[in-house]
């Protein structure tokens, strides 16, 4: 058996103010995409864990995965896209196509970046080609995706930390698609609803009830996969909104009908998933009256993980301003402070502005005396499980910098907060910080909610903030909540 797979993975966010470009993605095709991915917690390492038991062929088409930003650039979107689709044409005939996705990804000129790959590659590979993919659980479901595909799978966790079973999943459903044993048949609910992340974790609340349920389907033998998407919120696209999928065996109508129902358990919840916010000032007083640490603050309006450029000085200005006798870790995007640092050298003392500078509608620089600690090329490898474990990423230039009780990792451009390595690999062990600052709304919880003596979700402004009323949507589809908050569901 011939199976393709390929991975490109990346959330859009249209309100940041940072565009994403070829080189950001970091392509890698053929051979290069499997040993990127060989033995890795990805949803390409579940494919390749079930292929090889299968004993099937694979054919490596490309992996490419980037941090969260604005569109793709309309050039580089065509000659990535092309690239992909190029070496499906050459690859085929196939017996079955897995391809990871995001499923919130958009590019100049084309706001379904999945839809698009998914109909191109059913039109290469035919209508008898089953074809999955996986999706993560933040993703804008469209009806082109749905169309195209015979399975689309989507994580159970957030913070995603499942992101090799999704794989799993998809590639033995494919598999025993090929082999006749199930017809699966996809039913989508979408949802006239957006809701933001900070309370869609998986281990409490209404998205674990729901996740729950989904999982009790499955396992009952009602379906072979449901998926709830709780979607990006940061997409102003027509064709928006959280969703239910529902792959069923052989049966449409009970697919809609599972996905219709779970649908409707999520618009009964919507209000479940509003935000209380702490002010900066008061989280850093509240933080320091508690006993030993780290207390996380988590700044998710300024989130990398979220389309957020990391630049915002919300908090760093207030813990600068703090005159802190305990240490204090921070992550800041700042090129021009990393720049700074090294051409003066480790052991310099800098003062300069610092943050502020890659969305100044949102944040301004503030000034700080810093001392030069360690100078790095900014490449890292996540440890965490979740977000490409075992795979190195780069932020470029980074330096460690100190004011004081803070210490303050600069880098050249954003990368994902979420886990303490980023701080650990660059000198900094964040369960010896009095307050440690993450640039997310939820994905922290799985590596710091084990170290944290408390966490508080800080009010700032950002382009991931959870106010969503305040961003200045235009192409939603209306009705829709919670813009309008009075809406009934029609059902």
């Amino acid at each position: 058996m011939r199976v393709a797979v390929a991975s490109l993975i990346q959330e859009s966010n249209t309100f940041s103010p940072v565009g994403t470009q070829y080189e950001h993605l970091d392509p890698v095709f053929g051979e290069a995409a499997l040993e990127r991915h060989r033995g890795k917690l990805t949803e390409m390492g579940g494919f390749l864990d079930v292929l090889a038991e299968a004993g099937a062929e694979v054919v490596p088409i490309g992996a490419a995965w980037a941090v969260t930003a604005n569109r793709l650039a309309r050039a580089d979107f065509e000659r990535l896209a092309s690239e992909l689709l190029d070496r499906l044409t050459t690859a085929a005939p196939l017996d079955v196509f897995l391809f990871a996705l995001h499923g919130a990804q958009c590019a100049e000129g084309e706001d379904d970046v999945a839809g698009f790959l998914l109909s191109e590659a059913r039109r290469i590979l035919g209508p008898d080609c089953p074809m999955f993919a996986t999706l993560d659980l933040h993703a804008n479901v469209t009806r082109k995706m749905v169309e195209a595909s015979d399975g689309l799978v989507g994580y159970h966790t957030y913070p995603h930390v499942d992101m090799f079973e999704a794989g799993v999943k998809a590639a033995r459903m494919a598999l025993r698609t090929a082999a006749s044993e199930i017809q699966p048949r996809m039913a989508l609910c979408k949802l006239p609803l957006i809701v933001p992340p900070e309370n869609m974790q998986t281990t409490s609340g209404p998205m674990q009830r729901l996740i729950q349920e989904a999982k009790r389907l499955e396992q009952g033998g009602q379906a072979l996969s449901v998926s709830v998407f709780g979607v990006q919120p940061w997409l102003d696209l027509p064709e928006m909104g959280c969703s239910v999928v529902c792959v069923a065996d052989s049966s449409q109508e009970s697919a809609q009908r599972i996905a219709d129902t779970l649908g409707r358990r999520f618009w009964d919840s919507r209000t479940e998933f509003d935000v209380d916010l702490v002010d900066p000032e008061e989280a850093i007083s509240q933080a320091l009256e508690l006993d030993g640490g780290p207390i996380v603050l988590a700044e998710s309006a300024d989130s990398t993980g979220s389309g957020s450029p990391g630049d915002s000085t919300g908090i760093l200005g207030p813990l600068l301003r703090a005159g802190l006798t305990e240490p204090a870790a921070i992550f800041v995007v700042c090129p021009e402070a990393a720049a700074r640092a090294f051409e003066a050298g480790v052991g310099a003392t800098l003062t300069m502005p610092i943050g502020g500078t890659l969305d100044p509608a949102r944040s301004q620089p503030v000034e700080a005396t810093m001392q030069v600690r360690m100078l790095s090329d900014g490449r890292w490898t996540p440890r965490a499980r979740g977000y490409n474990p075992g795979i190195e990423t780069s932020m470029g230039k980074a330096a460690v910098l100190e004011s004081g009780a803070v210490t303050i990792l600069a880098a050249e451009r954003a990368t994902m907060t979420v886990d303490p390595e980023l701080y650990r690999s660059h000198g900094i062990e964040p369960s010896r910080m009095k307050i440690v600052v993450v640039k997310s709304p939820n994905g922290f919880r799985a590596a710091y909610e084990p170290i944290a003596k408390a966490m508080f979700l800080v009010d700032t402004p950002g382009a991931s903030t959870c106010k969503l009323q305040s961003l200045p949507y235009q192409r939603l589809t209306r009705p829709m909540y919670p813009f309008d908050r009075e809406m009934e569901l029609d059902t």
